[in-house]
């Protein structure tokens, strides 16, 4: 797989404070591999039940997810549509 620079100049023109994004994204890409974590713990669950009923887990399926983007690329891609939100908080919610 080739390696691809991220085009922090695109960053520049839609994120006023840089540091923010960069806290905006790792937040992010925290969830997206929560959620790629919970997906294989579910596939490695299936395949070590004893259960002849139990449905096999396809090789193709793990190494599909192994296929996956990475989170921090995800994040930042993700931040780069603007399909990200964010709020502050009061400094009184802290």
């Amino acid at each position: 797989m080739p390696v691809k620079a991220f085009p922090f100049d695109k960053l520049d023109e839609k994120i006023e404070n840089v540091y923010e994004a960069v806290i905006i994204a790792a937040r992010r890409a925290r969830q997206i591999n929560d959620e790629q974590m919970i997906q294989v713990r579910t596939l490695m669950e299936g395949e070590d039940a004893e259960d002849d009923e139990a449905p096999r887990i396809n090789r193709e399926d793990i190494l599909d997810l192994e296929k996956l983007p990475k989170p921090v690329a995800t994040a930042l891609k993700e931040l780069l549509d603007q399909k990200l939100e964010h709020e502050y908080l009061d400094k009184e919610e802290k």
